[in-house]
């Protein structure tokens, strides 16, 4: 586990930093690996029995008007990241035909909304953690080897370890399991006791990815969440997940600095089923999803930027293991 190269994020911070799009970006890694929640899912829900999905409108109104599954406006940070390392987008896992999925070279989503780090974080069908893990298995073991590309072993061991995998998972293991008064499994616990149980079971869910060939990974787990457009700040739910925010690395910044920028950092975009026309100003998209516009400043921050991911994505794609 030594060899990890991790950056631990918190979706909930945000810098003046915009990010703008440079056609025919230069590669800096063969592929991007996506595992987590509806935070980066671009559409394997759409596949599912389960009302947690974003396939209808106003979702990816700004998508080129197009709700393909994307818990948003635009893109997810999974698809920022993407552009920004010369990559395309990485497409569902679920939305790729079994024929087909070895010549997904570039990388793939196994992210899947209402899920989280524990298999019984869920609201309905969705892909656990250990369901995604199991996919990404099945991709290095029976489908990229069919690849011309990987007919060698350590052309395919070389892929994997340049490779970054994002994984982005743990809110709903609060929001969906912990902070649930109907579900007592774990209520003996205390929040510190919780937090250290469910990064445990996070590591070991990593290792398994690590065995794999996996090298280069980028890890955000449980923001704020007990802000929200439905719960504004409820300092009570936030002080319950910090210490698994604190034992990221990380500190949450005051809310003023973390929401400069946005004129509307408590409201919903969407408002009666109705998205905002000026979604630039939100911070929020719905209920508890982002703008674009948020997820461009995190990601440009999150990349390049030196306030908040250590070390950054680009120093991570350079680096050589």
């Amino acid at each position: 586990m030594k060899s990890f190269k991790v950056f631990w994020a918190f979706s909930f911070i945000v810098y003046h930093a915009f990010f703008v799009k440079v056609d025919g970006a230069k590669r800096l890694v063969p592929a991007l690996y996506v595992f987590g929640d509806s935070s980066v899912d671009a559409g394997n829900n759409n596949n599912l029995i389960t009302h947690a999905k974003a396939n209808v409108p106003p979702n990816g109104i700004d998508f080129n008007n197009r709700a393909t599954g994307r818990f948003t406006n635009g893109k997810t940070f999974a698809d920022l990241i993407a552009i920004k390392l010369g990559l395309p987008l990485q497409p569902p896992y679920l939305g790729i035909s079994k024929s087909e999925r070895y010549q997904e070279i570039n990388g793939i989503n196994y992210a899947s909304g209402a899920c989280g780090i524990l298999n019984d974080s869920r609201d309905g069908e969705c892909l656990s953690l250990d369901k995604q893990i199991e996919y990404f298995t099945s991709t290095v073991v029976n489908d990229l080897p069919k690849h011309k590309h990987f007919k060698s072993k350590d052309k395919l061991k070389h892929h994997l370890s340049k490779s970054i995998y994002l994984i982005s998972v743990g809110s709903n293991d609060y929001f969906l399991n912990y902070l649930k008064p109907e579900i007592r499994t774990y209520k003996n616990m205390n929040p510190e006791e919780f937090a250290d149980y469910l990064l445990d079971q996070l590591s070991s869910k990593i290792k398994t990815i690590y065995n794999l060939g996996a090298r280069k990974f980028v890890v955000g787990t449980v923001n704020q969440i007990g802000c929200s457009p439905n719960l504004y700040c409820n300092e009570t739910i936030n002080q319950m997940v910090k210490p698994c925010s604190d034992k990221l690395l990380m500190k949450v910044q005051e809310m003023e600095k973390k929401f400069s920028g946005f004129i509307n950092i408590s409201k919903s975009c969407i408002q009666q089923g109705i998205p905002c026309t000026n979604r630039k100003d939100y911070y929020f998209w719905d209920f508890g999803h982002i703008t674009e516009a948020a997820l461009k400043i995190y990601a440009n921050e999150c990349f390049s930027g030196s306030k908040m991911c250590f070390p950054d994505v680009k120093k991570l794609a350079h680096t050589h293991l």
